[in-house]
């Protein structure tokens, strides 16, 4: 990283800002936050406190795109704000060198939100970019998939809007596996090459599986893990009441704290609709290529993941443990682990 000294006062506030979020003595203007540490939670704390100094409506995106304190300061000086919950999130767009370094696309899990993939930054190659889908239901009912066969066509769609030929690399954490195997499994059918799919903790349902009535505990649950069986909620053993969950999660979760109230309802929406759609999803195609499995060893499973997918991937299926539960998949250590194996497996490629 550059280790340039502020040039002005904006500078100057941020590398102090950074440094105060990072732990760290000292940032330079051109470090990036996540490459020294920074991950989802740390960034929603550092938005908070730029928004503290300045009249901004500057967001996660905004970090994303702009992550270095120099970066950040013309970002802030332009007046941006752009959604955080869009469908399409570049948490590292192309450097602008002439690596043509394929994206590694990351599907949301049931809560629609992809900001956790963050935490892979610091250890993939620096000229592969990310980019994010999020659920089209964070921005309202208009145009949300009613099914998941649905929600990968459209996901199908922005994957080759954003890169209109192979090689492709995908990965989906839970929920997000499911779509990014079905999404993979489009490509192939349509000619493309699927160099990389990645499934972090991602389940077909099992044979005979009989989906269960969708309370507020089981949206709890579903977003916090097991954190969510502690939070006192009305609606725990009835029909899940948005707003009421809404509040609930702002005030249990640091990175949905930072979601104003619609914004976290939306969420709860979103999880809702995810939720019923994997309920009803059984994958009707193969995808003819390997697979990685990433296991959370701390939340134990009925089988194997290379079991559970045998009858949906053709190739081998190769299993790594990740010491966490399944909830915590995206946190800081996992993604360390994750990041280390992917970084290993995305073959350099031109496109």
């Amino acid at each position: 990283e550059g280790g340039r000294a502020p040039r002005n006062p904006a500078e100057e506030i941020l590398c102090g800002l950074f440094a105060d979020n990072l732990g760290l003595a000292s940032v330079g203007i051109d470090d990036n936050f996540f490459h020294r540490g920074g991950h989802s939670l740390r960034a929603t704390r550092l938005i908070s406190r730029i928004r503290a100094v300045w009249d901004t409506r500057i967001t996660i995106s905004d970090l994303f795109r702009s992550p270095t304190p120099a970066l950040l300061a013309e970002q802030i000086a332009a007046g941006s704000g752009d959604d955080p919950l869009g469908t399409v999130l570049p948490i590292r767009a192309a450097t602008g060198t002439d690596s043509g370094e394929p994206p590694l696309f990351c599907v949301h899990a049931v809560s629609g939100m992809s900001w956790g993939y963050a935490g892979l930054l610091p250890h993939l190659d620096q000229d592969r970019p990310v980019v994010a889908l999020q659920a089209r239901r964070l921005g309202g009912p208009h145009g949300a998939p009613a099914s998941l066969e649905e929600m990968a066509d459209d996901y199908l769609a922005e994957v080759r809007r954003i890169q209109p030929q192979g090689p492709y690399h995908l990965l989906g954490w839970s929920f997000g596996g499911l779509v990014a195997h079905a999404v993979a499994a489009r490509l192939e059918a349509a000619g493309e090459d699927v160099a990389l799919l990645a499934l972090l903790d991602s389940y077909p349902l099992p044979d005979g599986f009989t989906a269960p009535e969708i309370d507020g505990r089981h949206v709890l649950t579903a977003l916090l893990g097991s954190a969510g069986e502690t939070v006192r909620v009305r609606c725990a053993d009835t029909a899940p009441d948005v707003d009421e969950l809404a509040d609930a999660l702002r005030r249990s979760d640091p990175v949905l704290g930072a979601l104003e109230h619609a914004q976290a309802a939306a969420v709860v929406a979103a999880t809702l609709d995810n939720l019923r759609m994997r309920y009803r999803y059984v994958p009707d195609v193969r995808f003819g290529g390997d697979a990685l499995f990433f296991d959370a060893t701390g939340t134990p499973a009925p089988t194997s993941g290379a079991d559970a997918w045998a009858p949906y991937v053709t190739g081998r299926v190769e299993e790594f443990a990740v010491d966490c539960e399944h909830a915590r998949m995206t946190e800081a250590e996992p993604l360390k682990a994750v990041g280390q194996v992917l970084a290993r497996h995305l073959r350099p490629a031109r496109i």
